[in-house]
């Protein structure tokens, strides 16, 4: 039953994120929060949403992905991010499983920086970079658990580093093109969060879940599956975050181990 309430609030908190996620306005504001205050509306034809056209995942539903005023679609994105934030909220209950103060504490500090996490992911998918404001936040966070809730040891503490290290290179030697920074400072928060073994499975992962995705893409746009999807190839430049946070998210609620780290 518990699970059952966590997933229910993190789809509430899901719907919060996108609002969040796509108010985010980091080019034209230096990375802040732009119009977060007004009512939600439709972004074609501008009418103000009632509260039966928000209510999380169902709305998308029973609207049939489109807008009641003007029929324009409604993007995947909402029910997609409202269900994934509720499987955070009760999947890293579930890895924890909190007994007392310390662990409960220690299971929202981890929800808070998931939460983070997945407005990085619509951010990275809408303009291919990762707000400063919201990776530094993120980096800030994670180092509590550490400090606070988890006895790491060396290799635990290097971890961060060691990946802000690894994909820092890989973006200084390729000038950028095959990765930016933004993704060797959310590898820091990765590392810190959780630790060498799990951290080191999720880049694994992470580069699994990236190569599958944008082969599976360039696979089903060839064949006409996604009419109106832009243009991929081997070349295109792709979104990495999200692939590093669903790695960062699976490995840790699974307990992965793909390398075998032992502690130092």
């Amino acid at each position: 039953m518990t699970w059952v309430i966590l997933f229910v609030f993190g789809i509430i908190v899901g719907s919060f994120l996108n609002v969040v996620g796509l108010r985010w306005d980091l080019p034209r504001l230096g990375g802040v929060l732009s119009n977060f205050g007004g009512r939600s509306s439709c972004p074609n034809c501008g009418k103000t949403l009632g509260f039966f056209e928000l209510v999380p995942i169902i709305s998308f539903f029973i609207l049939r992905a489109r807008c009641k005023g003007c029929s324009a679609k409604i993007s995947w994105q909402y029910p997609i991010v409202e269900i994934w934030s509720g499987l955070i909220f009760a999947s890293l209950f579930y890895a924890i499983s909190p007994t007392d103060l310390l662990s409960y504490l220690h299971y929202l500090v981890l929800v808070i920086v998931f939460c983070i996490y997945v407005v990085i992911t619509i951010y990275d998918f809408k303009y291919k970079i990762i707000p400063d404001k919201l990776v530094y936040s993120a980096i800030f966070l994670s180092l509590l658990v550490p400090l606070i809730f988890v006895d790491y040891s060396l290799l635990d503490w290097l971890s961060g580093p060691i990946l802000f290290t690894f994909f820092a290179s890989i973006w200084f030697f390729s000038k950028g093109r095959a990765m930016g920074f933004g993704d060797a400072k959310l590898g820091l928060s990765v590392g810190l969060l959780l630790g060498a073994a799990y951290g080191f499975s999720a880049i694994m992962l992470s580069f699994w879940i990236g190569a599958i995705a944008s082969l599976t893409f360039i696979f089903l746009n060839k064949l006409g599956f996604l009419k109106g999807a832009k243009s991929l190839t081997i070349k295109s430049e792709v979104p990495f975050a999200p692939a590093i946070i669903l790695g960062a998210w699976t490995a840790y609620i699974f307990h992965l181990n793909i390398l075998n780290v032992t502690s130092l």
